[in-house]
């Protein structure tokens, strides 16, 4: 039983180029994938202090309603609405940016390894 550790491949520049170019559309498709997700977490953030000025507009909306004699909101038919929402709400601080380079910039430079490895192969 002669177990054969080694392979003889034929035309190994061809099979490494496929290998680069199959590892470059990897990589593009991974950089897609990242530029995705970065977009849903901002919106994800948006909509979260979306949400916050919402709370605070309605709270000022509220405090307004308040300040207004209640015969001329009686007058003019416009709705009073009790205050159920916390007074002083808290706004968010915007997050710095992290200066570690983002898996899209990781992601990139391999894109660029691995194009200029196929440019010495060709």
């Amino acid at each position: 039983m002669s177990e054969e550790y080694f392979k003889i491949i034929q035309e190994p520049n061809s099979v490494r180029k496929t290998v680069l170019e199959s590892s470059k559309e990897i990589i593009q498709n991974l950089k897609s994938y990242q530029t995705i997700l970065d977009i849903r977490k901002r919106k994800a953030e948006l909509l979260k202090n979306l949400k916050v000025q919402i709370k605070e507009i309605n709270l000022l909306l509220d405090n307004i309603r308040d300040l207004f004699p209640s015969e001329l909101i009686a007058k003019y038919g416009l709705k009073e609405k009790k205050t159920t929402a916390k007074k002083g709400a808290k706004t968010k601080k915007e997050k710095k940016k992290s200066i570690e380079p983002s898996e899209l910039t990781k992601l990139e430079n391999k894109l660029t390894d691995i194009e200029s490895k196929l440019q010495t192969l060709s």
